[in-house]
């Protein structure tokens, strides 16, 4: 159990340093860590309370991370939109010929 212990820890910080740093790319990739992590938990981890509050700060943390995705999905949205725009305005004043 203290090994699943320190996994869920060591994957908790990585998955912080990871949304500090707004690497998305390491956020996908420690997705499926956690993803397997949580598949090798047995019944008898369950009985564990640090194994059970580490658990807990990571759905907390996953909280954090959908709100910032959603927050960055928004943003390059955003983008998008004024690059369209700005390409529209530019063809309308394109001299035609």
């Amino acid at each position: 159990m203290h090994s699943h212990r320190q996994a869920f820890a060591t994957l908790i910080a990585k998955l912080r340093d990871a949304l500090v740093k707004s690497d998305w790319e390491a956020i996908a990739a420690l997705d499926v860590e956690c993803s397997a992590l949580v598949a090798a938990l047995r019944d008898e981890d369950a009985f564990d309370a640090g194994l059970r509050g580490q658990i807990e700060e990571l759905s907390r943390l996953y909280e954090e991370l959908q709100q910032s995705g959603r927050a960055e999905r928004e943003r390059v949205a955003g983008e998008l939109t004024r690059l369209n725009q700005s390409k529209q305005v530019t063809k309308a004043y394109k001299p035609l010929g």
